[in-house]
């Protein structure tokens, strides 16, 4: 193992704000691609046909790359010290600020520059949510946290409000224990999602998936999906996890939420014209939803 080069790599990582950085040796992941597949099979996925056309990619990282050696996962905190107003429409609070691709695949670039400055011979590719990985399982296995009950990536200390993402390298590292699963007898995700989109405990269907509805779906939302006031993701499974009780917050103002829109009334929402919903939603992740999902979203459940 290369303790040195390890150990470089852990601080280039925190020089560029990831607050943990862990490494796991790459290998099939075999039992969470059969998992993955049977998921697939059900229709759990819902439309998102980019989940079932990449899963060999999923399973295994060499046919993305094919000298990687390791995976390198890292974690970076969005949470922020503001509140949603319980009478106003809710935005998940990843999606407040900026949108969070750009701002860490520049930090990704830039650590994996100064990586490759350490060895001339070092081969890296990033990701951060948007490729052919499966960045829960490999954050699991390089200890980051383990996958909660809710399937987001629980840090014992942290909580959940943070972003995965993943470096593949073609260098042996100090591997890291997989984290343990601290969720033990607690349940209160499960209960708390209104449209009963955790079927069984560490199982999501995207197809009753508030976030799914609000984001990816094109079409019109079922009339026996219940939105709770969220017009764009939700976040009910994170908030009411014991773990996301200590508040650790991001010191990144990126992910503040922006004053156009943020605990804006229904009325002051649903006014935008669509030129006023691209300004104001210009370079954040609510622009996914493109207007016409923006204009659905509030009109539902009123």
């Amino acid at each position: 193992m290369n303790t040195e080069l390890s150990d470089m790599i852990r601080k280039i990582c925190r020089e560029e704000g990831f607050f943990k950085t862990g490494f796991s040796k790459i290998d099939s992941l075999r039992n969470e691609s059969d998992y993955l597949r049977r998921w697939i099979s059900e229709g759990r996925n819902a439309d998102m046909n980019w989940i079932s056309n990449s899963a060999d990619k999923r399973e295994n990282p060499r046919l993305i790359m094919d000298d990687a050696v390791s995976m390198i996962s890292l974690a970076y905190l969005y949470d922020t010290p503001f509140e949603h107003e319980t009478d106003k429409p809710k935005i998940s609070r990843y999606a407040w600020g900026k949108d969070y691709h750009k701002i860490l695949k520049k930090k990704l670039k830039a650590a994996c520059g100064k990586i490759g400055v350490l060895d001339s011979a070092v081969k890296t590719k990033f990701y951060v949510d948007d490729g052919p990985v499966l960045e829960k399982s490999w954050a699991v296995k390089s200890g980051i946290g383990w996958q909660g009950k809710h399937t987001n990536v629980i840090e014992p200390e942290c909580g959940s409000f943070f972003f995965l993402c993943g470096i593949l390298i073609n260098k042996e590292l100090d591997y890291d224990k997989p984290a343990e699963d601290l969720c033990g007898s607690c349940s209160v995700c499960v209960a708390a999602c209104p449209t009963g989109a955790i079927y069984e405990p560490y199982k999501l269907d995207a197809n009753l998936c508030i976030s799914y509805q609000t984001i990816e779906n094109r079409g019109e939302i079922p009339s026996f999906i219940e939105t709770d006031g969220w017009i764009f993701g939700c976040d009910i499974c994170q908030d009411v996890c014991p773990y996301n009780r200590k508040k650790f917050f991001t010191d990144d103002k990126s992910f503040f939420p922006n004053p156009a829109h943020f605990n804006k009334s229904r009325e002051e929402l649903s006014s935008f014209t669509e030129e006023q919903f691209n300004t104001v939603f210009s370079g954040t992740p609510v622009k996914r939803t493109k207007f016409s999902g923006w204009k659905r979203n509030l009109s539902v459940n009123i």
